[in-house]
């Protein structure tokens, strides 16, 4: 049982409760230039408009907030946004 002032949180079975994941950083960085790279090497956006909203509002804010550093992770944020910009641009004219 799990008694005052104890620091380790038990679950209703008295087990320890496991740790957060934590994902390794090298493993975010490759799934945010995996994604930059497809709308560089595209002329149109490479995606139908709800994966582009997701990529855009969801997905890569959350793949930035994991990076450690947080210079790093707003050089990645400004990357995409100049990408999506960029491919926008191309769509109006």
């Amino acid at each position: 049982m799990n008694h005052r002032g104890d620091d380790a949180q038990t679950d209703m079975f008295g087990a320890p409760a496991p740790k957060a994941y934590v994902p390794d950083p090298r493993h975010v960085r490759n799934r945010l230039q995996d994604l930059l790279q497809q709308l560089k090497a595209a002329e149109t956006f490479p995606w139908e408009p709800v994966i582009v909203r997701l990529h855009r509002d969801r997905n890569v804010p959350y793949l930035c907030d994991l990076l450690p550093d947080r210079e790093e992770a707003e050089h990645w944020r400004e990357a995409f946004a100049a990408e999506l910009a960029r491919l926008e641009r191309a769509e109006a004219a």
